[in-house]
């Protein structure tokens, strides 16, 4: 994303180096929020002019227009975590509390208020990650820093199915908190002409809105052995599993469109 006529790009070594760089200050003096503004202000790539508000509007910005993200992609759960993604705390609870930068070894530097400043530490659910989110000015490996372009995206356009027995929500925007329009049946055929994540902008007799692909087949999709291939993303399901508490029926109500 441009920002004052250049493109910034961080490396991610070149973020975590500046992170490691960081490690014992002391936390009255650069708390989580600001430790990924230092970073992306003072590592190589960077824009010493960059802000953010905190970390609930650094990940909430996700679900924003697109020249106000702040992270091109976002997931509930740690698992596929790569070098330069920053980890969160709190995702599913309404208070992202804190976050931090994911580093080759398969820990977070960050700044605890508990351990008294900037450290690097396990990235592991017991220790209260359970999110993660690739930043526009921080390159990770299989994205794409430009707008919200991502190189190895689920879904792509074209023609769909709803196949989850109970209809399919349409809602006004991508995501759960977009305001709902109306049920589409099981079976109904869709035309999805963009992808956001795990969603597609989808029109349905004459109404255009956002549905979760999780619950879509790709009409026409094959295997290789030239069986039918539906197109879910089962470890999106887990993730939202995890902030369920292992209630499937909570997926698949939120996703679907039970109330």
């Amino acid at each position: 994303m441009t920002q004052g006529g250049v493109n910034p790009m961080i490396q991610a070594e070149e973020a975590i180096r500046a992170a490691r760089g960081l490690i014992g200050t002391a936390y009255s003096e650069l708390d989580c929020i600001n430790l990924i503004k230092k970073v992306i202000r003072t590592a190589p790539g960077g824009d010493k002019r960059y802000t953010t508000a905190g970390t609930n509007e650094l990940w909430n910005s996700f679900d924003s227009a697109p020249k106000y993200r702040h992270l091109i992609w976002r997931q509930a759960g740690i698992s596929g975590a790569k070098a330069g993604m920053l980890a969160f705390r709190g995702v599913g609870t309404g208070d992202v509390s804190h976050t931090g930068l994911v580093t080759e070894r398969g820990t977070v530097i960050h700044s605890s208020k508990s351990r008294g400043g900037v450290v690097e530490t396990a990235l592991t659910e017991k220790n209260g990650w359970n999110g993660l989110g690739v930043h526009r000015m921080i390159e990770v490996n299989g994205y794409m820093n430009d707008e919200d372009v991502q190189i190895d995206a689920k879904y792509s356009i074209g023609e769909y199915a709803v196949s989850y027995e109970k209809g399919l929500r349409l809602r006004k925007r991508p995501g759960l908190t977009g305001a709902y329009m109306l049920t589409m049946p099981c079976g109904a055929k869709l035309t999805v002409t963009e992808i956001d994540g795990d969603w597609g902008k989808a029109t349905y007799n004459g109404h255009q809105g956002w549905c979760s692909l999780a619950y879509c087949d790709k009409v026409g999709a094959q295997t290789e052995d030239g069986e039918n291939e539906q197109i879910v993303i089962r470890a999106t399901r887990q993730q939202w599993l995890a902030v369920c508490d292992g209630d499937m029926t909570i997926v698949q109500a939120a996703l679907a469109g039970d109330d």
